[in-house]
């Protein structure tokens, strides 16, 4: 985590901006204030969150604790003060809830300061994944498409042979960052890499996962198992090995060069204008 901090944005805006955290959670707890968040159908972006914080992590018995639940709220709420141009979004909750165990103490403390500034520089290293109309994210997804299609083209087939978007698989992928897809160790390194070098790093674990998954894919033989086979990848214990899978990544996908993901997000991006 303290590396984390030093290469990324998030250490230098805590230093610059101390108090800034706490100030922003006071002010999200009062009544006064929190009604006023709303998100765009007008419904309070308070009530959304607590809706959802039941919704995270629920076979986690840590997140049934209330120090857990309220620090979250605390953090979500704040962010939106932060950073009303984003606000709330599903999936913010499931990046905090690993920010706070990413960042807990040996004895358990938890530290929302850090997970606070942490989601601030995570959010600024991703395209504009978050916000209302994501258009960003939805542009990324078919950029992805474009990649495992060039990458892993019988794969890419038998995904879509159901007539299925891929993005109606992949989407999680992109706003949750891969939380509750990968196992947490493993998750951990992949957020290293996305901290050090941004977020192509999505784009190559994503199309790591159609190539490591390429037999499964082929065996399956109608939407509904699709659907349970993407629902599940977290308990097939392919990514438990932390190390070997993110060498594994960076082989398989070493001819993933950033220049050719802009461009394709550029192409991508100038389809959906016109």
């Amino acid at each position: 985590v303290d590396v984390w901090l030093s290469i990324s944005s998030a250490g230098k805006n805590m230093m610059e901006n101390k108090g800034l955290y706490n100030e922003l959670a006071t002010r999200s707890s009062d009544k006064n204030t929190n009604s006023d968040i709303k998100d765009t159908s007008g419904e309070c972006v308070l009530d959304i969150i607590k809706r959802d914080l039941s919704r995270t992590f629920p076979e986690n018995p840590s997140f049934k604790e209330p120090v857990m639940l309220n620090n979250m709220q605390d953090i979500l709420a704040a962010f939106c003060l932060h950073r009303p141009d984003i606000g709330y979004c599903q999936g913010l909750n499931f990046i905090v809830g690993a920010l706070l165990v990413a960042t807990q103490r040996k004895d358990g403390e938890l530290v929302p300061e850090e997970c606070f500034w942490l989601l601030v520089a995570l959010v600024e290293i991703l395209p504009d994944y978050h916000s209302n109309k994501m258009t960003c994210l939805n542009n990324d997804c078919l950029v992805l498409n474009d990649l495992v299609r060039k990458t892993v083209p019988q794969t890419h087939a038998n995904v879509t042979l159901f007539g299925l978007p891929l993005q109606m698989f992949v989407t999680k992928w992109f706003v949750c960052l891969f939380v509750d897809v990968l196992p947490f160790h493993t998750l951990l390194h992949v957020w290293d890499t996305l901290f050090y070098e941004g977020n192509k790093i999505l784009f190559r674990v994503a199309v790591y996962q159609f190539i490591l998954h390429k037999r499964e894919l082929k065996k399956l033989n109608d939407p509904s198992g699709l659907a349970m086979f993407f629902r599940d990848l977290f308990w097939d214990g392919k990514a438990w090995d932390n190390f070997e899978y993110m060498r594994k990544v960076f082989k398989k996908t070493k001819k993933m060069k950033r220049k050719y993901i802009e461009h394709k997000r550029m192409t991508r991006a100038n389809e959906t204008e016109v």
